[in-house]
C-alpha cells in the first residue's frame, strides 16, 4: 500500500480551508497565501509573492506585527490578537489573527474574518445604548417574574435605582398584579393595560408590550421576557377629562339641536295654519313631525266627530290600507274617552291585554306592542286624539317626552281652528 504524501494533503488542507492563511519566511516576506487570503485582500499570488506582511495591514495593526515578531515570535511563542487587513482597494477587514513560528524561523498566520462580527457587535451596542437611553421603561423578566435588567426609562417612571430592584420580583417591588399570568403566554402582547407604584406610592397607569424572548433551545419554551412599558397615566388623565368635555358639549349641543328642531316644527305647523285651511295638509305633517321628533314606529292622528260620537282618520304613518280602513273608531268606551276623562295622556304597555283596545290583531299584524294616546282638548273639549306606537324592540322611554304633549296642544288649536273654517 503507498504511503500518502503528508506535504500534499497539507498542502490541500490549507488551500481548501475557510480561514484566509498567510505564510512568510524570517524576514516576514511572503511565501504562500491560500486562495481565501487572497480572495479576502483582492490580491493574486503573484502580486503578493515576496512583499512583507506589513504592507498588507493598517498602520496601526503593522506596528502590532512589528511589536509581536519582535518579542514573541523569535522565541518560538505563538499569538492570537485582533488587527485590521488592508485590502488591494485600501478597504479595512478586522481579522482574529492566530500566528505561530515555523522551524526556520518564519510564520504562519491564520486569520478569521471578523466582518460580520464586528458588525453584530456594533448594532448590540447601539441597541444596548438606545435600551438605556429610551423614555420607555424597558425590563427583562425571567420566568418566575425577577427582574434582570432595567433601563434608565424605568428609574425615571418607577423612581428605583438598577441595584434596587434586579433579582427581585416586578409584582412585590412594583405591586404590578396581572403581569405573572402574562409571564405564560408565548406570544407577543401590544397594549396590554397594566398598574404599577412609584416608589414614592403614587399609581402609574402602562401600556405595556410583553415578548418572550427567544430560546437557546429550540424544544424549550422562553424562560426570559422583554417588557417595554410607555407611561400613559397623563394621557389616560386627559383622555378622561377631554371626553368628558366632549360629553358634556355634546349633551348641549344635542339639546340645543332638539330645541331648535322642535321651534321649527313649532313654527312650521303655525305658518300652515295661517297660510292654508287645508285640514290633510295640516293633519299630514303634524303625523310626519311627531314621527320625526320622537323616532316612533307608527303615529295615527283623529279627529273628534261630536254628533256622531266617533274618531275619524286624518293621517297616519307607519300602517297597512287595513289599518288605515278603519275610517272611523268608537269613542265610548275607548282608551281615548278614558284619555278624555283624565285630561292626560295614557300610556299602554301591552295592546295584546288591553280590553278597551278595539283592533288588537292590527297591532299584533304591524308588529306594534305598545301605544301612547293623547286626548287633543281646547277649553275643556274633545277636538281629537294623537296616538304613538312602539314594537316590542324599541324602548318606552320614546314616550316620555315632554314636549310632545306640549306640541299636540298646539295640534289641538290648529285642528279646532281649520275645523271653524271648514
Amino acid at each position: 500500500m503507498k504511503t500518502p504524501d503528508v506535504s500534499v494533503i497539507q498542502q490541500r488542507l490549507i488551500d481548501h480551508m475557510n480561514e484566509a492563511v498567510w505564510i512568510g519566511d524570517n524576514e516576514e516576506r511572503t511565501i504562500y497565501a491560500n486562495p481565501k487570503f487572497c480572495k479576502l485582500l483582492g490580491y493574486t499570488m503573484e502580486e503578493m509573492l515576496g512583499r512583507p506582511s506589513y504592507d498588507f495591514w493598517d498602520r496601526e495593526s503593522a506596528e502590532r506585527v512589528r511589536s509581536v515578531n519582535k518579542k514573541e515570535r523569535r522565541k518560538g511563542v505563538s499569538s492570537s490578537y485582533e488587527g485590521n487587513l488592508l485590502t488591494k482597494d485600501k478597504r479595512k477587514i478586522p481579522v482574529l489573527l492566530s500566528g505561530t513560528p515555523l522551524p526556520d524561523g518564519g510564520t504562519i498566520g491564520i486569520m478569521t474574518d471578523l466582518t460580520e462580527l464586528k458588525k453584530k457587535e456594533k448594532m448590540e451596542r447601539l441597541l444596548g445604548h438606545a435600551i438605556q437611553s429610551a423614555n420607555d421603561a424597558i425590563i427583562i423578566l425571567d420566568e418566575r417574574g425577577l427582574m434582570r435588567s432595567w433601563n434608565k426609562g424605568a428609574r425615571m417612571m418607577f423612581g428605583f435605582k438598577k441595584e434596587d430592584v434586579l433579582g427581585k420580583s416586578i409584582r412585590k417591588t412594583l405591586h404590578m398584579e396581572g403581569v405573572d399570568a402574562t409571564l405564560t403566554r408565548t406570544s407577543i402582547r401590544y397594549n396590554h393595560q397594566l398598574e404599577a407604584k412609584h416608589k414614592n406610592g403614587q399609581i402609574v397607569r402602562l401600556a405595556a408590550t410583553i415578548t418572550p424572548a427567544p430560546s437557546d433551545d429550540a424544544g424549550k419554551g422562553s424562560d426570559m421576557w422583554l417588557l417595554i412599558a410607555r407611561d400613559v397615566t397623563a394621557q389616560n388623565k386627559f383622555e378622561e377629562e377631554l371626553a368628558l368635555k366632549y360629553q358634556k358639549l355634546r349633551d348641549a349641543y344635542n339639546k340645543f339641536g332638539i330645541t331648535r328642531r322642535q321651534m321649527d316644527y313649532i313654527f312650521d305647523l303655525v305658518q300652515i295654519c295661517t297660510t292654508t285651511h287645508s285640514r290633510k295638509q295640516l293633519s299630514d305633517f303634524v303625523v310626519s313631525a311627531v314621527i320625526m321628533l320622537t323616532r316612533v314606529d307608527a303615529c295615527v292622528l283623529r279627529s273628534y266627530n261630536p254628533a256622531k260620537k266617533s274618531l275619524e282618520l286624518l293621517s297616519s304613518f307607519g300602517l297597512s290600507d287595513d289599518w288605515r280602513g278603519k275610517a272611523a273608531i268608537k269613542f265610548r268606551g275607548g282608551l281615548a274617552e278614558k284619555a278624555f276623562t283624565l285630561r292626560a295622556p295614557l300610556k299602554v304597555i301591552d295592546l295584546t291585554q288591553e280590553p278597551r283596545y278595539h283592533s288588537p290583531h292590527l297591532a299584533k299584524k304591524h308588529n306594534l306592542l305598545s301605544m301612547l294616546i293623547i286626548p287633543l282638548i281646547v277649553e275643556d273639549a274633545l277636538v281629537g286624539t294623537l296616538s304613538l306606537y312602539v314594537s316590542p324592540e324599541k324602548k318606552l322611554e320614546l314616550f316620555e317626552n315632554e314636549f310632545i304633549e306640549r306640541y299636540a296642544s298646539i295640534v289641538a288649536l290648529a285642528l279646532s281652528q281649520t275645523a271653524a273654517s271648514c
